[in-house]
């Protein structure tokens, strides 16, 4: 089985991580920052820091990271100058993209954030079609649009070729800040989570991550792919009512708690519609409301004003709704689902951290809850075991 990772935030906004091939939390160490909420997917982890930025932690791989830009350099054939720049005023931009419509100069390329660095410069791309061009990479037509050939002909009377430039994501296992211009939400963000990495025949390394802001707004992160894993831009997902917590799973459950202490669910999530079409509203299992959901693949997780834990039957793909609530014994704060529908804890009274055991494919709401005992890497340097207190964890 594949290592995982358990990450938590502490009281004091540190973050740990914990491996599934390990024994102790390890203490993330290559920043100052202090954090208030974690969520994590098997590549990477998102924290809202207390500055109140968002940050991506990508793991380090053996398979990197690279994106491909392009831009195309077309010019017209006139008697005088042969092939130039001198285009007419009804054809396309100098410097535009493959469709001609917009401009692309190469110096309007920067680099999405600091995260990124340039592999080389631009160079003339010299294959066509998967066949080589003359040099320089030109490729002709009679004029713009039409059909290119890599062969110049008596009345071709236009011509482009393709320019590229290779950017590599270099900020891997260190906290890197998504900038302002990517995340340009009005007022700042408190709660985050992340999934749907197995929304069926989605490209490989695309997640979903969703924000709740202060103001109780819902945003959805576009554009998060393997190539891409800072994602492109916010949509505003509009809510009916203000909402406290959110929580995405691996598939496509999303379920996330109103101020008053109900529950609203995301339907139509899928590859086609990643951020679904509209919300159902599910009563609190209590008359005291809920103030935190957990979702997974097959299970939704409730927690009351009171501490009290409740599991929803029924959930699945095809109803995410589900058909009821079962209340669990034992107090907590806070409930996360991982992998494999595991669940996770933080208790109510020293904020300790409780697997839940016996969940399996057959009784997904287990059979008890656990205490998670295992020491913290300063502490085994320090030769003590001091109370651990947690905020916030997730698990990938």
């Amino acid at each position: 089985m594949p290592v995982s990772l358990l990450w938590a935030v502490d009281v004091r906004g540190r973050v740990y991580r914990l491996s599934t091939g390990g024994q102790q939390w390890e203490q993330c160490h290559d920043t100052k920052l202090e954090f208030k909420r974690v969520t994590a997917a098997t590549q990477c982890c998102w924290g809202i820091a207390c500055d109140h930025n968002i940050y991506l932690n990508v793991h380090a791989s053996d398979l990197s990271i690279r994106y491909q830009e392009e831009t195309y350099e077309n010019q017209r054939w006139n008697p005088v100058d042969g092939f130039s720049e001198r285009l007419l005023p009804s054809d396309r931009w100098q410097w535009s993209d493959v469709t001609g419509l917009a401009h692309q100069p190469l110096d309007s390329f920067d680099l999405p954030s600091s995260g990124w660095e340039w592999e080389a410069d631009w160079y003339a791309d010299e294959n066509f079609e998967a066949e080589p061009t003359e040099k320089g990479g030109w490729t002709y037509a009679m004029d713009f649009p039409a059909t290119y050939t890599k062969d110049k002909k008596w009345n071709s009377c236009v011509r482009r070729r393709r320019w590229l430039r290779y950017r590599r994501y270099k900020a891997r296992d260190s906290w890197a800040k998504i900038p302002s211009a990517q995340s340009a939400l009005p007022d700042p963000v408190s709660d985050i989570s992340c999934g749907g990495w197995e929304i069926s025949e989605e490209p490989r390394g695309r997640l979903s991550l969703w924000a709740v802001s202060l103001q109780g707004k819902v945003w959805y992160r576009e554009g998060i792919q393997h190539h891409n894993p800072e994602g492109s831009s916010w949509t505003e997902v509009p809510v009916p009512g203000e909402v406290v917590q959110i929580s995405c799973g691996p598939g496509e459950l999303v379920w996330a708690v109103l101020w008053e202490g109900q529950l609203v669910v995301r339907e139509g999530i899928g590859r086609d519609c990643p951020s679904g079409t509209a919300w159902t509203v599910v009563d609190s299992p209590s008359t005291v409301g809920a103030t935190g959901v957990a979702v997974g693949v097959n299970v939704v997780w409730a927690v009351t004003k009171d501490n009290k834990v409740w599991f929803r039957r029924g959930v699945n793909s095809h109803n995410p709704c589900g058909t009821g609530w079962i209340g669990m014994v034992g107090e907590m704060i806070m409930v996360n689902v991982g992998l494999n529908d595991q669940v996770w804890a933080l208790g109510s009274a020293e904020r300790g951290l409780f697997q839940r055991q016996g969940v399996t494919a057959s009784e997904l709401s287990g059979k008890a809850s656990r205490a998670l005992s295992a020491p913290r890497d300063s502490e085994r340097t320090e030769h003590k075991q001091p109370p651990q207190r947690w905020s916030s964890r997730s698990r990938a």
